[in-house]
């Protein structure tokens, strides 16, 4: 019984890491995706703030 729920425990460890690994790589994608996607944006760029002082 306890050598059975140590595997049931260490499968779940090995699906919950492997799970982990592919989450950071779709985050790592969507990272990216939002980086360009702000770079190419004007609204996201530095702008000179003395020429929209009033």
């Amino acid at each position: 019984m306890m050598n059975a729920d140590m595997d049931d425990l260490s499968a779940r460890v090995d699906a919950v890491k492997e799970e982990n690994l592919k989450l950071k790589s779709e985050n790592q994608v969507l990272g990216q995706y939002i980086e360009n996607l702000m770079s190419a944006s004007s609204v996201f760029q530095t702008s000179d703030t003395k020429s929209k002082r009033k």
